[in-house]
């Protein structure tokens, strides 16, 4: 989904996310009136927070759960639970939105909408290997049990192979995010707090090589653009690079209409 289409959609139903704000202000205001320890409220509603944070995304918080397990007494086999729980009622919902408003729901992604012909043969073709493993691609999670829904997969074989995935799926980021929290907890006594700064530092210049590369790239590309319209209002020879450049646009164009 573009960012566009995330706004025309925000515009539509204005409410719920107005709403959504409600829940979250009286929810913080709760837990500034209460006086409690942060991490006593984490271990009396972490496994709530859990359920309701894996019904409306995805793997993010079941790391993070299963990494604190140990420092915020969360048991890791409820972790799962809840995370199950969660991914598989939201998959189903969506699954169930797709049987009776799926064409209805499409129209608000437009670019999957203009390939569903081409979408519909292979999500048929590779449907079990689909509902098994699309929760495991970032991204997809909501949109693909609507896309399997109008391909005809059945709510029974829907069913039994999401509660496959969800178990699967819970499992693995769980019992994944509590490794990775042993290891940082080892590595910390080993090292002490200087590779928690080496890590955020790793981080920070990732980050930043990626923003100087994606801003070198748009730039270069806009140059390019600018370069090639001045060949052409001049009337000169295009140079080879404005040949590539123009004949990538017109594979663009084809693709475009061809899809249309």
């Amino acid at each position: 989904m573009t960012g566009r289409e995330f706004f025309r959609l925000l515009r539509k139903y204005w409410y719920l996310a107005l709403v959504a704000l409600l829940v979250l202000c009286i929810l913080g205001y709760i837990i500034y009136r209460s006086g409690d320890d942060p991490k006593q409220l984490l271990r009396d509603y972490g496994y709530l927070v859990i359920l309701i944070w894996t019904f409306l995304e995805g793997e993010t918080i079941v790391i993070v759960a299963g990494a604190l397990s140990r420092a915020l007494d969360l048991r890791p086999w409820l972790i799962a639970l809840c995370a199950f729980t969660g991914s598989f009622l939201s998959d189903q919902l969506m699954f169930s939105l797709g049987k009776y408003k799926g064409e209805e729901v499409l129209r608000h992604f437009p670019r999957v909408a203009k390939n569903l012909n081409k979408a519909s043969v292979l999500f048929k073709k590779y449907d079990t290997a689909l509902i098994l493993g699309f929760r495991f691609v970032y991204g997809v999670r909501n949109i693909t049990p609507i896309m399997l829904s109008i391909s005809g997969v059945s709510h029974k074989k829907f069913f039994f192979l999401n509660f496959i995935g969800a178990a699967v799926w819970a499992a693995t980021f769980t019992y994944g995010g509590l490794l990775a929290g042993k290891a940082f907890q080892k590595a910390m006594h080993t090292f002490g707090h200087g590779i928690l700064y080496v890590l955020l530092g790793a981080l920070a210049c990732t980050l930043l090589v990626w923003y100087i590369r994606a801003r070198s790239n748009v730039k270069k590309a806009k140059n390019i653009a600018e370069h090639c319209a001045e060949e052409e209002r001049l009337g000169k020879e295009p140079s080879p690079e404005c040949r590539d450049y123009r004949a990538s646009e017109q594979k663009n164009t084809n693709k475009d209409s061809h899809d249309t």
